[in-house]
């Protein structure tokens, strides 16, 4: 029986993309701890500005993910035997 589906591997622009948006989260995560720090020393102004660049940093990475992990689903496994299409590799 022949194998019918083809293993593309993931693009180069996929896995940026997904390393991008892991970063992004991680650095929202470390600008938030910015925020907390100058809220807490009464700079008001810098605390909203922390907040506004952990707000789209944290969006901007999620959306990143999210559409590597995207691509990735719908790209399927390849067709091995032992793993059901679409399956995350």
């Amino acid at each position: 029986m022949t194998n019918t589906s083809r293993h593309e591997p993931p693009t180069t622009g996929s896995r940026v993309a997904g390393w991008i948006g892991y970063v992004c989260v991680l650095a929202s995560i470390a600008v938030v701890a910015m925020a907390l720090f100058a809220a807490g020393d009464g700079f008001a102004g810098w605390t909203v500005v922390a907040v506004v660049i952990a707000a789209a940093l944290l969006s901007t990475g999620a959306a990143l993910i999210t559409i590597n992990l995207r691509h990735r689903r719908l790209r399927g496994s390849g067709g091995t035997p032992t793993h059901e299409p679409g399956v995350l590799d």
